[in-house]
C-alpha cells in the first residue's frame, strides 16, 4: 500500500507539472503552481507524520487535492486548446483521491464494504462529468466547444464574475451586481466570497466602498 501511495503520488504530479506549459494565462498558471506545491508538502507532510497527528495531516491532504481538483475543472472549463491531456491528469488525480480514501477506510472502519461504495459515490457526486468530458473530448471534441460558447450552460457564474473582474480590475461590488443584475445579489455575492475562498480574488475596502481584482 505504502508503495502504491507514492507510485499514484508521482504519477499525479507528473502529469501535473505537464500541463504548465499549456496554461497561457499567468495569473492561472501561478495558481496552479501554488495548488500544486500545496498538494505535494501535504504529502510528503503525511508520510513523516506521527499516527496521532494523522487526522489533522490527512484532513489537510483532503483539502490540498479537492482545491487542485476545482483549479483543473475551472481551466478545462475555459482552455481553448485541447482539453484532453488536463482531463486526463484530472482523472489520474481522481484516482489517488480515490485511493486515499480506500486507505483511510482500511486503516479506521470495520465496514469497509459499505464505506468503499459511499467514497465512490462521494466522488461521483463531486466531480460527475470528468468521465464524460474525458470521451467527449476524444470522440467528439467539437461538443465541448459548444459547450464552453453556450453562455447559459458552459459557463458557471463564478467563471464569468471572475472573467468579469479580470478584464475590470478595483471593480466594486455595486459594479459587479449592476452587471449580473439578471442573478439574484445572494447568488453574485456568494460566488465572490468563494472566489475570494478559492485564492482567485481579492477584496480591499477604502471606508467607503468594497473592491475587488484578481488575486
Amino acid at each position: 500500500m505504502e508503495r502504491e501511495d507514492v507510485l499514484k503520488f508521482t504519477n499525479s504530479v507528473i502529469l501535473l507539472s505537464k500541463l504548465f506549459t499549456t496554461v497561457e494565462d499567468k495569473f492561472l498558471k501561478r495558481k496552479l503552481y501554488e495548488k500544486l506545491s500545496d498538494f505535494v508538502s501535504a504529502f510528503m507532510e503525511q508520510k513523516s507524520a506521527s499516527s496521532s497527528a494523522s487526522h489533522n495531516i490527512d484532513l489537510n491532504l483532503k483539502n490540498s487535492t479537492n482545491n487542485l481538483l476545482d483549479h483543473l475543472e475551472y481551466l478545462a472549463h475555459i482552455s481553448k486548446n485541447n482539453v484532453t491531456p488536463l482531463l486526463i491528469a484530472q482523472r489520474n488525480l481522481l484516482k489517488f483521491k480515490l485511493h486515499h480514501i480506500l486507505k483511510q477506510n482500511e486503516e479506521g472502519k470495520t465496514d469497509k464494504t459499505s464505506n468503499t461504495q459511499q467514497s465512490l459515490e462521494r466522488l461521483v457526486s463531486e466531480h460527475p462529468a470528468t468521465e464524460t468530458e474525458l470521451v467527449l473530448s476524444k470522440q467528439k471534441p467539437t461538443l465541448l466547444a459548444q459547450r464552453r460558447n453556450n453562455f447559459g450552460t458552459g459557463i458557471t457564474t463564478k467563471e464569468r464574475i471572475f472573467n468579469y473582474i479580470k478584464k475590470t480590475p478595483d471593480v466594486r461590488t455595486k459594479d459587479v451586481l449592476n452587471e449580473f443584475s439578471a442573478l439574484s445579489g445572494r447568488t453574485v455575492k456568494r460566488s465572490l466570497k468563494e472566489l475570494i475562498d478559492g485564492g482567485f480574488l481579492r477584496k480591499r475596502s477604502d471606508g467607503i466602498a468594497v473592491y475587488y481584482t484578481c488575486g
